[in-house]
C-alpha cells in the first residue's frame, strides 16, 4: 500500500545506503510491510495506528540502515558515519595529492628557470624529487588524520546527522529542488583541500608574469607566518561541505552550519587580510605601472587589491548564506 508514514521510513532506511541496492531493499521493505499489515488488519483498511505498530515493531530506521549496510562494522568510525566517511576520505585524498603534484610542478617550474647549467639543472631535479616526495608522505598522513579525526569525534561524540529514532521525527521525501548536489559539495571540498595545500606548499604559484619575470601576488614571508589562519579558513570550509554531503538536503542543520561556517570564514579572511604585509608591494607597483590616464580605474583596482580582494571573498561568501537560507526555509523539512 502507498503510504506517506511508510514512504518517509523506507526513504529513512535507505537514503545512505549504496545507490546499487537501494531499490532492492525500499522493494523488499514495501513488502514486509504490507505483509505485517495484512497479518495485523486481515481484509480491513489498516489505520494510521495499525502503520505505526508495525513500523514500531521493525525497529527504528537506524537499526534498520545498520542491519542492511553492508559496510557496517564496530570500529573506529561506525555507522552511519563510516560510508561517508570513506566517500570524503577518498575525495580528499585525490585532491590532496592532486593539489601536492600540482604545487610542486609549478614550483620545479620556477626552479628550472633559473637554472642556466647542467650542474643547477640535475640539483633543481634531484630537489623537486625530494620535496615532492617529501610533501605527498606529509600531506596524504595530515588529510587522513583529519577526515579520520572528523568523523571519529562525530561517531564517539554521538553527534546526530539524522533525527530518525521514532516515526514523527522522520523527514519527508525530499523534492528535486530540495536536494542538495552531491557534485557541488565533491568540489567545493575539493576546492578547499587544494586551496589549503597549494597556499601552504607553493604559494608563490599566485603570480603574474611581467617582462619574462615571474611576480607572486603575495608575499610568501607573510604567507608561511599566517598558516594556521590558512589551515582554520580551509578546516570551516570542509566541515561545512561535510555536513552538506551527509544531510543530502536543505534542512535547519545546513542552515545552521552555513551560517556559523560562513560567517567563520569572512571573519578569518578580515583577519588574514588586514595584514598589509599579505600582498607583494611590487604587484601594485608593477601593475599600476602598465595604465596611463586612461587606465584610472585599473589602476585603483590594483592599488588596492587588497580591499578589492577582501570584498571578493566576503561577497562570495554572504551570497551562498543567503541561497542557502532561502532555500533551506523554502525547504519543507523542519
Amino acid at each position: 500500500m502507498k503510504n506517506d508514514l511508510i514512504e518517509r521510513y523506507i526513504y529513512a532506511v535507505t537514503k545512505r545506503l549504496p545507490q546499487k541496492v537501494q531499490k532492492d531493499i525500499s522493494d523488499e521493505l514495501r513488502t514486509l510491510i504490507d505483509d505485517m499489515l495484512l497479518e495485523r488488519c486481515g481484509e480491513l483498511v489498516p489505520e494510521e495506528k495499525d502503520i505505526r505498530v508495525v513500523l514500531t515493531e521493525l525497529g527504528t530506521p537506524e537499526e534498520l540502515y545498520e542491519k542492511y549496510n553492508p559496510d557496517n562494522k564496530k570500529c573506529l568510525i561506525g555507522s552511519p558515519y563510516y560510508s561517508t566517511y570513506k566517500y570524503v576520505l577518498k575525495i580528499v585524498m585525490i585532491c590532496t595529492i592532486f593539489g601536492i603534484i600540482l604545487a610542486n610542478i609549478i614550483s620545479g617550474i620556477f626552479d628550472f628557470s633559473k637554472s642556466n647549467s647542467i650542474e643547477n639543472v640535475v640539483s633543481s631535479t634531484a630537489t623537486f624529487i625530494a620535496s615532492l616526495t617529501t610533501n605527498l608522505i606529509i600531506s596524504v598522513g595530515v588529510a587522513f588524520g583529519f577526515v579520520t579525526a572528523l568523523f571519529a569525534f562525530f561517531y564517539h561524540k554521538d553527534i546526530k546527522i539524522d533525527t530518525t529514532s521514532n516515526l514523527d521525527s522522520l523527514p519527508s521525501v525530499p523534492k528535486k529542488n530540495e536536494k542538495i548536489s552531491k557534485v557541488d559539495s565533491i568540489i567545493s571540498i575539493g576546492i578547499s583541500v587544494v586551496f589549503l595545500v597549494v597556499f601552504l606548499t607553493a604559494p608563490q604559484i599566485f603570480c603574474i608574469v611581467m617582462y619574462n619575470e615571474f611576480i607572486p601576488i603575495f608575499n610568501l614571508e607573510t604567507i608561511r607566518q599566517t598558516w594556521y589562519i590558512i589551515v582554520m579558513f580551509s578546516v570551516v570550509g570542509i566541515i561545512r561541505d561535510v555536513v552538506r554531503l551527509i544531510e543530502g538536503r536543505y534542512s535547519k542543520k545546513v542552515m545552521i552550519t552555513t551560517i556559523i561556517a560562513n560567517v567563520s570564514s569572512a571573519l578569518l579572511a578580515i583577519w588574514w587580510l588586514a595584514n598589509d604585509k599579505i600582498i607583494n608591494p611590487n604587484i601594485s607597483k608593477s601593475m599600476t605601472s602598465l595604465f596611463d590616464e586612461n587606465g584610472q580605474f585599473m589602476s585603483n583596482i590594483f592599488s588596492n587589491f587588497q580591499q578589492f580582494f577582501l570584498t571578493i571573498i566576503i561577497f562570495a561568501f554572504m551570497l551562498d548564506m543567503l541561497v542557502t537560507v532561502f532555500k533551506c526555509l523554502k525547504s519543507k523539512e523542519k
